[in-house]
Formats: structure tokens, sequence, C-alpha cells
């Protein structure tokens, strides 16, 4: 998957821009505060219909704008799309596809955008919501069912604490969240087993021999070794009975996937109190690099890869096993403060930003 072209109106503080990127390496170089990362960032809406940062849509607006519109061609291994992404201010946000209207999962399973970023320092310093946002929106790209799901549970969550505000019976809606958390934790489960192994291998590169262990912590205990969808239904069912009396005190589901947690170790001690910067840092680049592995492997195709300031915390060592690791890769997307190595610019294209502009093509 690659973006043949895009075109940018009234995002962030870009007015116009119409652009045709390369098909591997695209250096996007410039001041700081000139308006890169809002170039990444109006891809990743394109592609997923939501911002890398977490972003609202009123904010993605340019000042003093209605509307802003991206416009992009993306090209697979069989067919291209045209892809539109639009919102008006207080409106809703419009998805096309060839033209069509289209759903957010359409949009999904017609691109793949990975994106690593200074916002990723969240993933492991954050709150546990911030670790299940990274997995939400990795896997929903992968998993047809996943987002839906999601959805779904999200609702009957919802649904379930007005119960218990309202000092009702809200056992009624545990079936509910039993079958639809029990699928999106086996999909939790077997996404982190497949990314640890790849992240792991990507930190030993970048940080010359350190060991990362990547867990996955559900809030109702199963066996992750090979968990399967009965015994994880089984147990929630218990979690939910035991946790009743608690869960009407609390007026609060407690139980389930909305409960879940990540945990990141260096060296057998937590990433979360014990990292430095640069720890923090080559570890969310090993995570981004691994969920691109995956993508590859269980799409059959290679996503788009948004690297944003990757080395601005990154030592000369760690630096170079990073662009030594670029060449397994697809399109990519790089935005850099400074000049870009020799190494870089040669394989692909550069291009200056100015102000939301892009004054040079070098």
């Amino acid at each position: 998957m690659h973006i043949e072209s895009l075109g940018v109106n009234c995002f962030r503080n870009i007015s116009s821009l119409q652009v045709e990127f390369a098909t591997d390496v695209n250096i996007l170089a410039g001041d700081n505060g000139s308006g890169k990362t809002n170039l990444l960032e109006a891809i990743h809406v394109l592609c997923l219909g939501r911002s890398q940062r977490g972003a609202g849509d009123q904010v993605l607006l340019k000042h003093d704008s209605e509307v802003y519109r991206l416009q992009g061609r993306l090209a697979g291994d069989a067919e291209s799309f045209e892809v539109t992404t639009a919102y008006q201010r207080g409106g809703r946000k419009k998805l096309t596809i060839d033209g069509l209207p289209a759903k957010l999962s359409e949009l999904y399973n017609c691109a793949g955008v990975v994106s690593s970023g200074p916002e990723d320092s969240a993933i492991l310093a954050g709150s546990p919501s911030q670790r299940r946002a990274f997995l939400d929106i990795y896997i929903s790209q992968l998993t047809v069912s996943y987002l839906a799901d999601l959805s779904d549970y999200q609702r009957a969550v919802a649904q379930k604490n007005a119960a218990l505000k309202a000092e009702r019976d809200a056992t009624p809606f545990d079936p509910i969240l039993i079958e639809l958390g029990s699928r999106i934790m086996m999909q939790r489960s077997l996404f982190i087993a497949g990314l640890a192994e790849i992240a792991g291998r990507y930190y030993e590169k970048l940080a010359g021999g350190e060991r990362l262990q990547i867990q996955y912590r559900p809030s109702v205990g199963f066996d992750r070794e090979d968990p399967d969808l009965a015994s994880i239904a089984a147990v929630m069912e218990a979690r939910l009975y035991d946790m009743q009396g608690r869960e009407e005190a609390m007026q609060a589901a407690v139980v389930g996937p909305h409960r879940d947690d990540i945990y990141f170790a260096v060296a057998d001690l937590p990433v979360r109190s014990h990292g430095s910067q640069g720890q923090w840092r080559s570890v969310a680049i090993a995570l981004k690099l691994a969920v691109y592995q995956l993508f590859r492997e269980r799409r059959g195709e290679a996503p788009i890869l948004l690297l944003d300031e990757v080395f601005a915390e990154l030592d000369p060592n760690r630096s170079a096993a990073l662009i030594d690791a670029f060449g397994e890769f697809g399109q990519l997307f790089l935005t850099t403060a400074l000049m870009p190595p020799e190494r870089l610019k040669k394989q692909g294209r550069s291009y200056w930003v100015e102000a939301g502009m892009l004054v040079k093509d070098r």
C-alpha cells in the first residue's frame, strides 16, 4: 500500500497543498512549527479517519475555516482507490471511497497505516486507556470484526453503567459483555503475543542488545499461552459474578477489556518507572516497527509508515540502527528538523516544509 498523491485544504496550518509522493522514502524537512507533523497527520486522517495525536476534528480545522478536506489516491498491489475525508465545523465527518459514502470500517480495510511520533511516549508512561487505544487502532486494521465488536462492547458498558448509576439490575447486560469482551480479549492476546516477539528483536537492534518484555495484562485472568474463547468467557462470567457487589457499590462496570493494560520492561525493569527518554523512544519505535511487520504478514502487503521526528531523542548508535532498518520497508514518511543523512536522501525524495507549504523538492 502507498499514497500516490495527496490534496489538503484548510487542515491545521495548511491552506492548500497538492503533492505526489515517492513510493519509497519521503523526507519532510523543515523548522519546528513549519507543518511537517501536520502533513503526517493529514495522511493519517485521510487513511484512518482520525488523528494519530488524538486531536478532535474541530482542532484540525485551519483557523477561521469552516471545512477541511483531504483527498488522496491510495494504491495497493492489485487496485487503487480515491479516498476523501471531509469535516464541516459543527457537523459530522464524511468519508468516501471512489466517490461513494464509506464507513470507517471500510476505510480500515482499504488503507493500512502505522505511525510513530513523540505522542507514543504516552503508550509507555500514560494511562491504561492510552495503551488500550494503541491496541484498538491497530487490531481494528488487522481484524475486520474487531472494530464492530469494540463499538458494540463500549455501548453495552455505557448502558450497564447507566443502569448501575440508576440503581437498577445491571446483570442483563452481562451476557453480551461476556460474548463481546471475550472476543476482544482473545484478539488482544493474539496480537500482543505476535507483537512481543518482533518488537523484542527490533529493540535489541536499536538498543545494542538490551532485552524488551511485553505482557498483556487483561482485567480477568486466563491462559495467555493458549487462549480460547470458551475459557475466556467462563473466566469473565465468574469474575463478573464475584465483582457484582463491588460494581453496585462503585456504580460502574469494573470487569472486562475496558480495564485491560499492557506491561513493558527493559532489562527486567518497568519502562514506565525506570526507563530513560532514549529507552522510551526506542521501545515506542520498536513497537511500531513490529506492528508494521505484523501488517505485512497478516494483510499480505506493507502499510504506510509515518515516522515523526524519530531521531530527536536517539543517540548516534540507535539512529544508525534505525536507518539500517529502513531498507526493510515500503513507503515511509519521515519528518526531521535537521537535514537528513545522505544515506536516506539517496533512497527517495526530500521536501522542504515552510509555513504549511512544500517550497522545495530536493
